[in-house]
């Protein structure tokens, strides 16, 4: 809400957007660096697990809470993939086309982050599943919105079960983090995005 505010204030421009949660990421870090500082040693070590992210602590019974939130936000995020294919052509020919762009905005970032912050409470951060799956499903369905959110939902899970297995493995019987894994999948991808719309540009 508070990067919302802000984009609402300044416009809503995608650099906004980023900039503003670029900055709003650094306090929040900045205050769970001060947990840690004045945390105990076990809560600490908690603390520092989760940061790392892993699916070793998830069981039934937390699986069973997220799945009618995370169904829900799903539904009702499928409800304005229609406005959000429109919205993709513009904020003109949405507003044209009856598509109320204020208020889509603002729904579909609650719910996204409601559905976000939901499962993160409970495996910690796994970062760069939110960015691959999204961009190979664009990749193998196209943009359609009513196709493109369940399918990067279905491949993201696919991609966090896979990297988990990797890492329950690849130094068993230690396991690794699973977000150590994500980062070193999703750094290389982010960077081939990077080079590859560098080159598109300058081809136009």
């Amino acid at each position: 809400m508070l990067v919302y505010g802000i984009a609402r204030i300044k416009g809503a421009a995608p650099e906004t957007l980023i900039l503003a949660g670029v900055a709003f990421g650094y306090l929040f870090s900045a205050g769970v660096s001060a947990l840690k500082y004045i945390a105990h040693n076990e809560v600490l070590k908690d603390l520092v697990v989760w940061l790392m992210g892993g699916l070793w602590g998830a069981n039934w019974m937390q699986v069973g809470l997220l799945i009618p939130l995370v169904l829900s936000c799903m539904a009702v995020l499928l409800c304005f993939a229609w406005d959000m294919n429109v919205l993709a052509a513009g904020e003109e020919v949405a507003t044209n086309l009856g598509v109320n762009v204020a208020r889509l905005r603002l729904v579909t970032l609650i719910i996204a982050s409601l559905a976000a912050s939901a499962t993160v409470a409970f495996t910690g951060v796994i970062g760069f599943i939110g960015l691959v799956a999204p961009h190979i499903s664009r990749r193998l369905i196209g943009s359609d919105n009513r196709f493109l959110i369940p399918c990067s939902s279905l491949l993201g899970a696919i991609i966090l079960l896979s990297s988990d297995t990797i890492a329950r493995t690849i130094l068993a019987p230690t396991e690794i983090p699973v977000g150590i894994i994500t980062s070193s999948i999703g750094v290389p991808f982010f960077l081939y995005l990077l080079l590859k719309r560098k080159k598109i540009r300058s081809k136009l």
